[in-house]
């Protein structure tokens, strides 16, 4: 009787120990209020004295820039998709962020060597530039780009919106890049993030 009771005292105990190391496999489900945030933001470092990235290559969603793989920001780029990311719940309607423009706390920026074949733009272009340090100015709207209505929408039942930067070919500037800062704001049905607000991309106007 009394072995039988220590056996039983151990099982008890064991169950104990091991009950206590057994892992959480349910996940932690994030349940605070839902916000937005840029994609390239979260994914890429700030530029060097700044607290956000400047994109001197078009960004791809869900992805970090890499400079042997993504295609150069140049002025007969078209439309750059920049994704803003929903954190927080899907919703049956639409939801809107707001951003606005903000100028360029920068002088110069350095651009990388040649464009390779396969991030050739379209035919009848020149891709060849060497690797420089250009002069960077605030881009124009309705020069270097189409002016952006300064909502974003995210789609019902979506985790994503997009703001396109429609890209315009104002002609060959040596020497110079234009500069376009986005930043997200209040005014829209989502707040955003305010770690991952702001994002810039410079045009290789040459």
């Amino acid at each position: 009787m009394k072995k039988y009771l220590i056996y039983i005292f151990i099982l008890i105990v064991a169950g104990l120990i091991f009950s206590g190391c057994v892992k959480d496999l349910t996940g932690t489900v994030y349940d605070g209020p839902s916000f937005a945030e840029i994609d390239a933001t979260s994914l890429n470092s700030a530029a060097t004295g700044q607290t956000f990235p400047i994109l001197t290559r078009i960004p791809r969603a869900g992805i970090p820039i890499a400079t042997t793989a993504d295609s150069t920001l140049r002025r007969w780029n078209g439309t750059v998709k920049i994704r803003v990311n929903l954190v927080g719940h899907q919703e049956s309607k639409d939801l809107t962020v707001g951003y606005k423009i903000f100028n360029s706390p920068i002088a110069t920026i350095s651009y990388g060597a040649t464009l390779t074949a396969t991030q050739a733009p379209p035919t009848g272009q020149t891709p060849s530039q060497p690797a420089a340090t250009l002069s960077v100015l605030n881009a124009v709207p309705g020069v270097h780009y189409n002016a952006l209505s300064g909502i974003c929408t995210i789609p019902a039942n979506s985790s994503f919106g997009y703001i396109d930067v429609v890209i315009l070919n104002a002609g060959s500037t040596a020497g110079q890049a234009r500069f376009i800062g986005i930043q997200l704001d209040s005014t829209g049905t989502l707040k955003p993030n305010p770690n991952y607000t702001r994002l810039a991309i410079t045009i290789d106007q040459r």
